[in-house]
């Protein structure tokens, strides 16, 4: 019995199943290309989106332009128009006193008596003593009037006639002294009667029935004496507004003290120089007060309507950045990146502030800025709310 193996190879695959096979390959490759380029397309995004997120986005603001008259109110002191501090021009006692604090005075009335015993006997000396002198001036003369026509008559010599003429002329001085003398005694005599020198109100007395008082200054005033017709109220007016400070320009005064309704004044006169201490231009206000409804010596606020010389702007107080190297705001340039922009200020409104030197009218400041900003950083701006627009408006 013989027996047949029969050896099978498999055969080579049909046309279409090679199709089929090569369809599902670049299938596969088609795929994974989909998702390679989907994964880089992603990253790209992730990419520029993060660049995105690094650059600062600020609000900005254009400054608004102050305008040119601006009320100014600065701290005034007030005082009197003109005060005296009264001393004895002669030693003596107080014999009596007329006017106490508060008196309201006219000039040459009698404020108080002194008892000058010394000036008193002085006078009388001197008086006699010139009447002594003018009795040998008078019997001098004579004398020289005879010896002048003896003289002429040959009867006696020359030398002796000059002799008598000297002394009458010595006698003449004499008596010329005796008079300065006495008139000087005499006025000493009439200050003994204190009197006002101007009409004006006593706001100090410092004496009493007894007291000794010395000539001159050297001891305590008698009386002070204030003319408060009209008052001075001094100010200190800014270097950067000096300019716009002129004599016969109107100023309210406000005397919070008393409540009164404010006072219209007159800037009369300046010191016409700046302070290099204080940087700025002392300024005197008049104020008519021929009621005396206010006192000298109180505190004040003049309101002064100046023009300023240079363009002065207004920016929300949110914009200020205290560095160490002093006020800073950061601008934002043409290029989109940041310039920090040292800047002086002026007046302070609370919300906002004045700006009186470091920026320029089409300049673009950061609002509310972080404290992280830094000179060139790039940043991109937002659109301006315009809540924002109306509050810059007003």
């Amino acid at each position: 019995m013989s027996s047949t193996n029969v050896q099978r190879y498999p055969g080579k695959p049909s046309h279409g199943a090679r199709l089929i096979l090569i369809g599902l390959g670049v299938v596969l490759v088609g795929l994974a290309a989909f998702g390679i380029a989907k994964r880089v397309h992603a990253r790209h995004e992730l990419t520029q989106e993060t660049d995105r997120n690094a650059i600062a986005t600020v609000a900005t603001v254009a400054p608004k332009a102050a305008p040119k008259d601006q009320a100014l109110t600065l701290p005034g002191t007030v005082t009197s128009w003109q005060d005296a501090q009264i001393y004895a021009r002669t030693t003596g006692y107080v014999a009596k006193w007329y006017v106490d604090i508060g008196t309201k005075v006219k000039k040459g009335q009698r404020l108080a008596d002194l008892d000058t015993p010394d000036v008193d006997n002085q006078l009388l000396q001197g008086k006699a003593q010139m009447r002594t002198d003018i009795a040998n001036m008078n019997f001098a003369k004579v004398t020289a009037d005879r010896y002048e026509k003896l003289v002429t008559q040959g009867l006696v010599a020359t030398q002796t006639g000059d002799q008598y003429v000297a002394q009458y002329k010595a006698d003449v001085a004499t008596v010329e002294a005796d008079e300065a003398n006495v008139a000087h005694l005499q006025n000493l005599e009439d200050f003994k009667y204190i009197i006002a020198p101007f009409d004006g109100v006593i706001t100090q007395r410092n004496l009493d029935i007894g007291a000794l008082v010395d000539a001159g200054s050297t001891g305590a005033d008698m009386f002070v004496i204030a003319d408060t017709s009209t008052l001075r109220v001094f100010i200190d007016v800014p270097e950067t507004y000096a300019a716009g400070v002129h004599i016969g320009m109107p100023a309210e005064v406000s005397l919070n003290t008393y409540g009164a309704k404010p006072i219209t004044g007159t800037v009369a006169r300046t010191a016409d120089a700046i302070d290099p201490n204080t940087r700025t231009l002392r300024t005197e206000i008049d104020v008519d007060n021929k009621a005396q409804e206010l006192v000298p010596g109180v505190y004040a606020n003049v309101k002064l309507a100046v023009s300023t010389s240079t363009q002065n702007f207004i920016v929300p107080a949110n914009t200020l950045l205290f560095r160490a190297e002093g006020l800073r705001v950061a601008l934002v340039d043409a290029t989109q990146h940041i310039h920090l922009q040292p800047i002086t200020l002026g007046r302070d409104f609370g919300s906002t502030v004045e700006v009186i030197e470091g920026l320029n009218d089409n300049d673009h400041i950061v609002l509310s800025p972080p404290d992280s900003l830094y000179e060139g950083q790039q940043v991109s701006i937002a659109k301006q709310s315009k809540a924002l627009q109306q509050t810059m408006a007003k």
